[in-house]
């Protein structure tokens, strides 16, 4: 007399669940790794680049600052200052946690509305948190035209002659 085990077919008997899980987690593995290999691939193909603006732009005319006027430039985020001894361009980001400063309204030079730091016009530190002034750039003359290039500190005194 047979036994009703032996009668049994391969699919019902209990290691090939276990075969049959192992098989499908082996090929679910391979074919993970496949398609993280294909997708690191194409994006191989495309490059990772990061477009930037120019860093020495025309920044104003001449003929657009007014005695002891200042210019913003939001995009760019620096000052264009006109003073007595000439023109000069500042950056507009406290130096405290990088807010962007703005004009006082009740006296020349600026001031953080985030955490209250005050710089005079040439971007030395009044009052606040801020631990150093405001950086100066390079700006050069060239006729009515005036290029800043925001790549080169510039030293705080030296103005281009209106």
């Amino acid at each position: 007399m047979r036994l009703l085990d032996d009668l049994a077919t391969p699919e019902t008997q209990p290691d090939s669940s276990r075969r049959r899980f192992l098989s499908i987690a082996t090929f679910s593995g391979l074919g993970a790794s496949l398609m993280g290999s294909i997708v690191i691939s194409l994006r191989y193909m495309w490059p990772s680049v990061l477009f930037e603006l120019p860093t020495r732009f025309l920044a104003a005319r001449m003929s657009d600052l007014e005695r002891r006027s200042v210019l913003f430039l939001r995009k760019r985020r620096i000052y264009v200052i006109r003073d007595r001894e000439g023109v000069f361009a500042e950056s507009a980001v406290c130096t405290h946690l990088g807010c962007l400063t703005r004009p006082n309204p009740n006296e020349d030079g600026f001031f953080c509305p985030c955490h209250g730091s005050r710089f005079s016009l040439d971007g030395k530190v009044l009052d606040g948190p801020a631990p150093s002034p405001l950086e100066h750039f390079r700006i050069d003359r060239d006729g009515d035209r005036l290029w800043v290039d925001i790549a080169q500190e510039e030293d705080p005194d030296v103005r281009v002659r209106a």
